[in-house]
């Protein structure tokens, strides 16, 4: 490997503090060529196996990447999430959840929840209305979009 290499050249500088650089240099020229840069995803972040990241198309799920595919047809990101396995291509992953119409439901409706006992019962079923509104018209408008 290119960093034990890397690590050995630093151990002999040690000892031989008159070393030629050309050594390293000639290694990192090596790491250029041999390595493969990571895709970056739609927030411009470099796309790590491990790290959790998010489907733009579904965000109300939480992956974490399993694999990164370079293929013929380009670069496909593995994540692993509720079971599934699915691919996406980097532009369409980020490391933050994306916001949408259903998760504004959930936090409004999470924040009525946390308001229940402070007095304003008021405030606890207007957001729970809320809440529900907004996921009736992304239902209805799913629908709609679908014809």
């Amino acid at each position: 490997m290119i960093s034990d290499e890397i690590r050995s050249f630093v151990k002999r500088s040690y000892a031989d503090e008159h070393m030629d650089p050309k050594e390293l240099l000639a290694l990192a020229d090596r790491a250029d060529r041999e390595t493969v840069e990571l895709p970056k995803s739609t927030d411009g972040k470099p796309i790590y196996v491990g790290e959790t990241v998010y489907a733009l198309d579904d965000p109300s799920l939480e992956y974490e990447v399993s694999d990164i595919n370079y293929g013929i047809n380009g670069v496909a990101v593995g994540m692993y999430a509720a079971g599934i396995q699915t691919y996406r291509k980097p532009s369409c992953v980020s490391h933050t959840r994306p916001d949408s119409l259903e998760r504004i439901a959930d936090e409004l409706e999470e924040w009525s929840e946390s308001n229940r006992g402070n007095g304003s019962g008021e405030v606890f079923y207007r957001a729970g209305d809320l809440a529900d509104r907004i996921r009736k018209l992304v239902k209805r408008e799913g629908e709609h979009g679908a014809d």
